[in-house]
């Protein structure tokens, strides 16, 4: 959930972007780590208080094994603290188009 979610209990496109980022990880991580899995609640509610706070002391979740760099970066801007700094489901969608385009899967 965005720490807006969480914390002010605002809920917007927005909010479901940062959550489509998180279940994006967790695909691209295969499933086999939850998000933040070393944290106890206390430290879960401490990380997005910082966000909140915006004192640059929040921590991301990591790069997946074998993630492109370029997914990564749209996860990242899905995190971002401000919600007009991340991007929209239509701009996700354009990006993910581009990042297809040429792929030809070889079928068997």
């Amino acid at each position: 959930m965005a720490w807006e979610s969480i914390l002010l209990g605002k809920y917007t496109s927005k909010s479901d972007v940062w959550s489509f980022a998180v279940t994006l990880w967790e695909i691209l991580s295969f499933a086999r780590e939850q998000p933040f899995e070393e944290f106890n609640d206390s430290k879960v509610l401490e990380n997005v208080t910082c966000y909140y706070q915006d004192n640059g002391r929040h921590i991301l979740l990591s790069v997946p094994i074998n993630c492109p760099k370029e997914i990564y970066d749209l996860m990242c801007e899905c995190w971002q603290r401000n919600e007009s700094d991340r991007p929209t489901f239509r701009e996700i969608h354009l990006f993910l188009q581009r990042k297809n385009l040429g792929y030809h899967p070889e079928l068997n």
